[in-house]
């Protein structure tokens, strides 16, 4: 069946339309693959994909919208984009639901935008993915499931794995990639390796094999301020498929400075320029407004919704995604369901209409499936059929073009068929009217309306704030409410359909009152009768107040005498002689109405006036503090009292100390706080006052307020080696001593500080303290004190210096002038000698022996950055000229300078690990709160797992390690991190 012609008319133009335009990266490419060891679109071309990752899902949600995923496609030119999901850290174990609803939408949001969406599932923490594996299977088949088919989805099983080998990893994954497959056969799946995804190499030796092994692609990671890896990439491109699903410009933490030299290095790398040729696809870390420098968004960009608001880093990452321009080749052929949407739910009986569209291509005509059963085919473009009267039930559509090329097959759209959703009723209270009075005995008849237009209404119940009055089942529903005392209402009617849906009614507000009262709701409020002599106060119905200038009042019947007592309210003396009247009153308004005059019938009420009863006296007691207590100055002390008043109410609680008033409370709980209580004996009372006057003193409470005990007196303490702005040379060991005593008690130990780290300690005089292998940089020593009695005290802070060993002299006469040696991360200076700088015009600088960063400061002139994995290498520069002899290079051999090398990867001098080296065991304190510690050999095989540690904890560890060099690996949060080289010279 065909829709209708105009339908037809605007299909066939939008298809024409969207002809034209450049096809989105998921259209270019359709179903990737992995051909050998390329990625690859569904025509078999070697593609690299470029995209953005996602910060954590948990911690900036505010940032991954519909918006900001079109932004990031239309403006960015994006080809994919990363869900990165924590699985610990308040991620996806504390909020499962949550987090798969949210990747669900990010994948619809993707497929909409026409980019590619990669799922991830961010092991960082714990390390060891075989942790959360049963988390693992059912969050993976629970993907796959739901997106099984989807051409746009990639998973990444095992994000950042650390703590563990690659044969962990592997067992992990041959668990996980069949439940993958079970559902979604053709997808792409990135698995991670060993060392946070920086170790590829090690899956050559075992690498994933069997049924299921097929579309695997491997990933590594890498941040352009710390890693330099590039040639341990290179050489596995020729073996294994490589993906990079994380890179920053920053340092590993995701902070720090940026690097975009070695950036582009390794971007140059992933596109191409690698022993392979091999196109590797990356994503960036991250599209997010975090605040570090490694994100790409400025701070409150999220928030404010400005997706192009990018930082120094997103700027350029952005302009490497857009340049150089995508090269997928020619457009990819599809056919796709345009309608209805996946997951759609229609009413059963509908006649369901299924679009197609065929792009990049020519079919002669498309089919449409159930499952495999066979529905029908159009052979005219635009492609449909209809289901007519569909019932109940669950369908799985897919369409399949016939091509010349061969017949293509739409990914499958679901569509559920269900009964007609039941409409809530409709209900109206009809009676009372809002704001209506009565008074008592009153009987208030409540009417209410109600109607179903897809049934019929079972029953219609009356309420009164949440207490329900009756119900009626049959049309006119009422009630007859009796016996209310005088108050204010709220009433409701809830009407109830066949199905058991229900509606309530607005409310409505009466009020009843008592006849003797005045009625609230009257023009002029007053008593209807008074007695002679009484002296009544009337007033002006708040509504009537509004604009009101002046108000005139008069009475009839011979009353004595009238006093205004506010603006609309007066009180009246009817004095002996009155009789009957009115009581009146004119109001001028500075707007429309001008005046109105309400008057009030007043008689004389029959019977004589009532006596007034004799006033009781209130009770009081004086409940805290209680007889005795005693405190310690300066005091503050809370006095309570319980009152009541057997015919009337509490006007005030007053409290006393002798005939001292210290303050009062007026409402109950009484209740006073006395502060700065000084040393003394004290008489406390409470004094409850009612509402006519009578007062009534409680009993009398007896405390006492001592003068406080003599305190503790700190120590004393001073830093008496090494002295101000003492220098040494690295790696240097400085003796650290101070003098203490303590006036009142004895000294338990001495603590020697680094800045806030601490060195280490001593507990016996002399105090002293040895802190070897101290490396390069500028130090803030303190001593601290502490007593027998827990005080502590802090000496004046001692600075020093240490200076790394001078390097031989550089030889001025060489083509290259520079230094024959260099300490690790040592930044130095390299000259071309004058003599080759004529004609010059290009100089090209590069180094060997793993250095950090090469820095061209002017033509013929570098800094180099040696780095902390310097191990002595070859400084050389290319130089063009504009005559002969055109080109010419020079190099110069650079050394360690021995007597400059250092201890660990960590240069910071808050070094918390002594003695290192060692010939027994290491100390560490912790500086701060740390998650998890382990100390690793060479290699990265994992010795002693040491567990978290609280802010200034020491752990001892290392007596049975063997001689050699170890690495204690520190993990502080989820993105930072720390390694210190460790050195155990002996057992």
């Amino acid at each position: 069946m065909k829709i209708n012609t105009l339908l037809l008319l605007g299909l066939l133009f939008t298809s024409l339309l969207g002809s034209a335009q450049t096809p989105t990266p998921l259209a270019a490419n359709g179903r990737l693959k992995v051909v050998g060891n390329q990625l690859t679109n569904e025509a078999g071309k070697a593609i690299q994909l470029r995209g953005m990752s996602s910060h954590g899902l948990q911690w900036f949600d505010q940032c991954y919208t519909q918006a900001s995923v079109q932004a990031l496609a239309s403006n960015w030119g994006v080809d994919l984009f990363r869900a990165a999901m924590y699985v610990d850290e308040g991620g996806y174990l504390n909020n499962q639901s949550g987090l798969r609803a949210k990747i669900n939408q990010i994948v619809d949001w993707t497929a909409q935008a026409g980019v590619y969406c990669i799922i991830d599932w961010h092991v960082l923490n714990p390390g060891n993915p075989n942790e959360r594996l049963s988390y693992a299977i059912d969050f993976f088949r629970t993907m796959a499931q739901t997106h099984a088919g989807k051409k746009n989805v990639i998973y990444e099983i095992c994000n950042e794995p650390n703590g563990v080998d690659w044969n962990t990893i592997k067992s992990y994954a041959d668990q996980v990639i069949p439940v993958i497959r079970q559902y979604d056969p053709q997808a792409i799946i990135l698995v991670g390796t060993p060392q946070w995804c920086q170790r590829p190499q090690d899956v050559l030796s075992n690498p994933l094999t069997g049924a299921n092994a097929y579309n695997i692609m491997y990933t590594f990671h890498f941040y352009s301020a710390s890693h330099f890896f590039q040639n341990d990439i290179k050489s596995v491109t020729n073996q294994l498929p490589l993906f990079c699903s994380e890179w920053g410009t920053s340092t590993y933490s995701g902070g720090g400075s940026l690097d975009f030299n070695n950036g582009q290095a390794w971007l140059d790398l992933m596109a191409g320029n690698n022993p392979s040729g091999q196109k590797i696809s990356w994503s960036n870390w991250t599209f997010s407004d975090a605040g570090e420098s490694s994100a790409g968004l400025n701070s409150g960009a999220c928030n404010a919704q400005q997706w192009n608001n990018t930082s120094q880093s997103g700027t350029w990452v952005k302009d490497h995604i857009l340049n150089p321009a995508d090269d997928f080749g020619p457009p990819t052929p599809s056919v796709s369901i345009v309608s209805p949407a996946n997951n759609t739910t229609v009413n059963i009986g509908t006649n369901l209409v299924i679009n197609a569209s065929v792009t990049n291509a020519t079919a002669t005509a498309v089919e449409f499936y159930n499952g495999s059963t066979f529905l029908g085919s159009d052979a005219t473009s635009p492609y449909s059929w209809t289901v007519a009267g569909i019932p109940q039930g669950t369908y799985s559509f897919t369409a399949k073009a016939l091509v010349s090329s061969g017949n293509l097959t739409s990914s499958v759209v679901t569509v559920t068929s269900a009964p007609t959703p039941n409409q809530p009723p409709t209900v109206s209270l009809t009676s009372p009217a809002n704001n209506a009075s009565f008074a008592t005995p009153a009987t208030i008849a409540i009417a209410a309306t109600a109607t179903d237009t897809d049934g019929s209404i079972a029953k219609v119940e009356f309420y009164n704030g949440s207490n329900k009055l009756g119900e009626d089942v049959t049309a006119p529903y009422t009630y007859s409410w009796t016996g209310m005392p005088a108050g204010t209402y709220t009433l409701t009617a809830k009407a109830t359909d066949n199905l058991g849906v229900i509606t309530t009614s607005a409310p409505v507000t009466i009020l009843v009152y008592n006849p003797g009262s005045p009625d609230p709701t009257a023009d002029l409020i007053g008593p209807a009768c008074v007695y002679k002599n009484a002296v009544q106060v009337f007033e002006v119905n708040a509504s009537k107040l509004a604009n009101a200038t002046s108000f005139s009042w008069w009475s009839t019947g011979s009353t004595k005498s009238i006093t205004v007592v506010q603006p609309g309210k007066a009180s009246i003396d009817f004095g002996p002689d009155f009789s009957g009247g009115q009581v009146c009153v004119g109001i001028n308004y500075s707007a429309s109405p001008w005046y109105m005059q309400y008057c009030k019938d007043i008689a004389v009420c029959a019977g004589t006036p009532p006596t007034t009863p004799t006033n009781q006296a209130p009770t009081v007691t004086l409940t805290s503090p209680v007889m005795n207590a005693t405190f310690t100055a300066p005091a503050t002390i809370t006095l309570t009292a319980s009152a009541s008043d057997a015919d009337g109410s509490i006007a005030k609680v007053e409290f006393f100390n002798g005939t001292t008033k210290i303050g009062e409370d007026v409402t109950s709980p009484y209740a006073y706080t006395w502060s700065s209580v000084g040393a003394n004996t004290y008489a406390l009372t409470a004094k409850a006052t009612d509402n006519q006057g009578a007062t009534t003193t409680s009993a009398v409470v007896t405390i006492q307020v001592n003068n406080p005990a003599s305190t503790n007196q700190p120590p004393t303490v001073a830093l008496t080696s090494p002295v101000m702005n003492a220098t040494f040379t690295a790696p240097a060991t400085i003796n650290l001593a101070a003098s203490a005593s303590d006036p009142g008690g004895s000294v338990a130990k001495v603590e020697f500080f680094n800045g806030s780290n601490k060195v280490g300690e001593s507990t016996a005089s002399p105090y002293t303290v040895a802190w070897n292998s101290v490396s390069v940089g500028t130090y803030t020593l303190t001593a601290k004190a502490t007593d027998n009695l827990g005080a502590t005290a802090t000496s004046t802070a001692i600075t020093i210096q240490v200076n790394s060993a001078t390097p031989p002299p550089a030889n001025t006469s060489a083509d290259l002038i520079g230094p024959e040696c260099a300490a690790k991360n040592a930044v130095l200076v390299f000259d071309v000698n004058a003599r080759h700088l004529p004609n010059a015009t290009q100089f090209n600088w590069w180094c060997t022996g793993s250095t950090q960063s090469i820095t061209p400061t002017q033509p013929g002139k570098a800094t180099i950055n040696f780095g902390p994995y310097f191990t002595g290498g070859n400084v050389c520069v290319g130089i063009n000229y504009s005559a002969a002899p055109w080109y010419q290079s020079f190099c110069k051999n650079v050394t360690v300078c021995t007597s400059s090398s250092r201890i660990g990867f960590d240069d910071v001098a808050d070094n918390v690990v002594f003695p290192n080296p060692t010939n027994d065991r290491f100390s560490f304190v912790a500086e701060r709160a740390i998650q998890s510690m382990n100390v690793a050999d060479e290699m990265g095989r994992e010795r002693l797992k040491l567990g978290s540690a609280k802010a200034g904890q020491t752990i001892t560890f290392g007596e049975q390690l063997s001689a050699g060099t170890y690495l204690l690996n520190i993990q502080y949060t989820a993105h930072e991190r720390r390694t210190i080289k460790l050195l155990k010279v002996g057992r």
